[in-house]
């Protein structure tokens, strides 16, 4: 009797969403940097050294991270090969499953009574089960 096993594991990035994570990377990059120019040009007439120079340094981490985040992408789209492109991985596996226990009628046939006893099964069930299990080799 040939079976099948469905193993699903998480897959990774479509190609698409890394894409799409550059483009929206780079408009914040592009964002940030309008709005330290702004602010850096706004605040020249003003005396207060302090705030320039945190003004600078957040505006170094932004740039910093999203230019992290656009070479994380562009890494992860250039490693990628086609069979790579789902969120999900299945694979299917064809298995060949032994003979049943052919040395265990007694308690086949106890549990398929049991079944029929407890209503879990139905008459022509049990029948069709019990002649099958009977036909095996002993």
């Amino acid at each position: 009797m040939t079976a099948r096993k469905v193993h699903v594991t998480p897959g990774g990035l479509t190609a698409l969403q890394a894409k799409i994570g550059i483009v929206i990377a780079s408009f914040f990059l592009l964002l940030g940097l309008v709005f330290g120019v702004v602010v850096g040009l706004e605040n020249t007439s003003s005396s207060e050294g302090g705030l320039m120079i945190l003004q600078g340094v957040f505006l170094l981490i932004w740039v910093v991270a999203c230019l992290s985040i656009i070479v994380f992408y562009a890494r992860l789209l250039s490693k990628r090969t086609p069979e790579q492109n789902s969120l999900l991985d299945v694979h299917l596996e064809n298995t060949v499953d032994a003979a049943p226990n052919t040395g265990d009628f007694e308690s086949r046939l106890r549990k398929l009574e049991r079944l029929k006893q407890d209503g879990l099964i139905t008459e022509p069930e049990y029948v069709a089960k019990r002649e099958k299990i009977l036909q095996e080799k002993w």
